[in-house]
């Protein structure tokens, strides 16, 4: 019984080991998982909270004074009390600028959060397709080491048949040592490339999973056009909100330019003079401040200075964008017409020529060096159509990427 259960559980946790993993869960699991994602999330959070802060009123001071305090006097006949309130008035346009601007920084924070989520979305689909890539070399290798083993089989049954020089048997199990170490390089580098794939999906648990998005040539796309690239690229619309904000502060500024105002209401109780009575007096007074030789310049002309700089920063992005979308849009067309035009071809003419060769040899109608020539041009025409695959599959997402899609 406890045999059963150790062999249950390892069989278990194979299948845990071995989890199937498409594009779509590896992003939604990075999006879930990753904590600088989180931390971005934060952000939002401060900003909600210093829009808060802004729309709120200034406090009141309470102010309690004695007058007349002097040695020999009795406190409660001979002292003037005051008791006074302080209202700082915040109008003139003051806090509802300031509540504009928070509503911005507010803005700008989501849009960076966006712009993050973007991020990690595309870092993960290119790790992803990598990875895939890697997988699928690693398999294509397996199976040929697998497949030459029976080439292998085959001259050992023949040299024992006294059909074929020793030679052969040598040179043949000498290719099939080198298509081993292929092979187990290659599953070196894909456990590598899974790793960094599970890296940029914030992991913590590295167990192996399989890759289970086909690696064909399914998939194609139209492209937007570079307006709409534009109008949905996460860049612009933090540059963009970036400018609103530093637009908002240049008004703030201006406006901090007016004056302050201060009103005060209190009680004034005064002892009369030799008499036991007092007087109850109310106080009511306004301050207000004189912008003479302080108007806010040196802020109000680093608003304007912010405002210029967010521009010419929104310019940029845009031309980088222009520059990504031509770019992007420029390889994914010449990877399709590779894989198309060339790969596709040149695989198929290489299994073509390999079979061939090896009914030859079967027959006797070609030597052992031809058919060893053939079959590495074979792996190599598949393992450059498993490249061409990789890259054609990046390309799409480097134009989804280019295009702001998301």
């Amino acid at each position: 019984m406890r045999r059963q259960f150790i062999f249950l559980a390892l069989i278990a946790g194979l299948c845990r080991a071995q989890a199937a993993l498409s594009q779509e869960e590896a992003v939604n699991r990075a999006l879930r998982s990753r904590a600088s994602l989180r931390a971005e999330g934060e952000r939002i959070a401060a900003a909600e909270g210093l829009k808060k802060q802004a729309a709120l009123r200034p406090n009141p001071e309470f102010q309690f004074q004695n007058e007349n305090l002097r040695p020999g006097q009795t406190y409660g006949r001979d002292v003037d009390t005051l008791a006074m309130i302080n209202q700082p008035l915040d109008v003139l346009g003051k806090r509802r600028q300031r509540i504009a601007l928070a509503s911005d920084s507010v803005s700008r924070t989501q849009a960076e959060y966006e712009l993050a989520r973007w991020q990690i979305a595309h870092s993960v689909k290119l790790a992803y397709w990598t990875a895939r890539g890697a997988q699928e070399v690693r398999e294509v290798l397996k199976s040929t080491v697998e497949n030459f083993q029976k080439t292998i089989d085959y001259h050992a049954a023949q040299l024992s048949a006294g059909a074929i020089a020793e030679q052969d048997l040598l040179r043949v199990r000498l290719e099939g040592e080198r298509l081993k170490i292929s092979a187990n390089l290659a599953a070196i580098e894909a456990n590598r490339t899974q790793i960094e794939l599970l890296k940029q999906m914030g992991q913590t648990d590295f167990a192996e999973v399989v890759l289970t998005e086909p690696l064909a040539l399914d998939a194609a796309v139209t492209p937007l056009g570079i307006e709409q690239a534009l109008a949905q690229r996460f860049e612009i619309k933090v540059a963009r909100a970036a400018l609103e904000q530093s637009k908002s502060n240049g008004k703030l500024q201006d406006i901090s330019a007016r004056p302050d105002l201060n009103v005060t209401y209190g009680y004034k109780r005064t002892q009369l003079p030799d008499t036991q009575q007092g007087v109850n007096t109310a106080i009511v007074s306004l301050r207000v401040t004189l912008p003479t030789a302080d108007r806010n310049q040196g802020s109000r002309l680093a608003a304007q200075a912010e405002v210029r700089r967010q521009q010419e920063l929104l310019a940029a992005a845009e031309a980088d964008v222009r520059a990504d979308y031509f770019g992007a849009v420029q390889e994914y067309e010449a990877r399709r017409n590779e894989l198309l035009n060339s790969l596709q071809p040149f695989r198929q003419h290489a299994a073509d020529i390999s079979g061939i060769a090896a009914a030859a040899y079967v027959e006797g109608g070609t030597d052992l060096l031809r058919l060893l020539d053939a079959e590495r041009a074979r792996l190599d025409a598949e393992m450059a159509w498993t490249r061409g695959l990789v890259e054609y599959r990046q390309s799409i997402v480097r134009l989804e990427a280019a295009e702001g899609v998301n």
